[in-house]
């Protein structure tokens, strides 16, 4: 019987992956979810912090920086100072759905992903969008971490162009963090939630690039542990980095 059960669970798993492929059915939670989003955002006290970067960096070529369990709300408070742009998505049915519903918010697509496998053409098309004087927004530890570890891939993009790459990150009164590999913050309705802007961080062509990414690496920690420390949270600690293949 348990056997039975087990299989008849595996196959309404693979049914829902599989459903949740269907362009349509991407759309409508989508939908769903920019929905909840809005009206979460509208419920919350939302204080902006260092609200002249927004301002200072408004149509020009700026890349926007946030750990991946912290993309929740950076969006809809992105989009309350005017800047649409793109954003790096995987190809996975996940990255896919999460690149419909930040289209909503105004930024389109870049598929693909910044380490080995496709990263020539991500790496292309970030490149060409930020020089044509666009925002770029990207996740340095996503899809798959390790959990606030940064790639190189976007010290590459701020070293290829010269735009500033600006931290973000957000945190609130009343969380939910999701036991995923990210330690995902949900914020709940009717919170009190803080967002804030880092100082521009540059990456010039004769930079060591290992030194750059241990600096902005801690820089956005300590941001994220600030701004948890202030609401009374524990602290995330960064996941151990994986060994760089020789």
């Amino acid at each position: 019987m348990k056997k039975l059960v087990r299989k008849l669970y595996e196959t309404w798993r693979k049914f829902w992956k599989w459903v949740f492929t269907l362009p349509l059915i991407q759309w409508v939670a989508a939908a769903f979810m920019y929905l909840v989003i809005r009206l979460i955002h509208w419920s919350c006290r939302i204080e902006y912090r260092n609200k002249q970067v927004f301002k200072q960096h408004r149509g020009k070529p700026v890349i926007f920086a946030f750990w991946h369990g912290r993309s929740m709300m950076l969006t809809s408070g992105i989009k309350r100072w005017g800047r649409g742009g793109y954003a790096i998505f995987s190809r996975h049915r996940d990255g896919r759905l999460m690149a419909k519903l930040q289209r909503m918010f105004g930024l389109r697509g870049i598929y693909g992903s910044t380490g080995r496998r496709g990263a020539v053409q991500v790496l292309r098309e970030g490149v060409k969008v930020l020089s044509e004087g666009n925002l770029l927004a990207i996740s340095p530890d996503g899809p798959k971490g390790p959990r606030m570890r940064v790639h190189d891939g976007v010290l590459y993009f701020a070293r290829k162009t010269g735009a500033p790459i600006i931290p973000v990150c957000f945190s609130c009164s009343s969380p939910w963090f999701q036991s995923r590999w990210d330690k995902y913050l949900v914020a709940t309705p009717f919170s009190k939630i803080i967002l804030e802007a880092g100082e521009p961080f540059y990456v010039r062509p004769d930079d060591d690039m290992e030194v750059a990414r241990k600096n902005l690496e801690q820089i956005m920690i300590t941001q994220l542990h600030m701004l948890d420390i202030e609401f009374g949270h524990g602290i995330i600690q960064p996941a151990e980095e994986k060994p760089k293949e020789q």
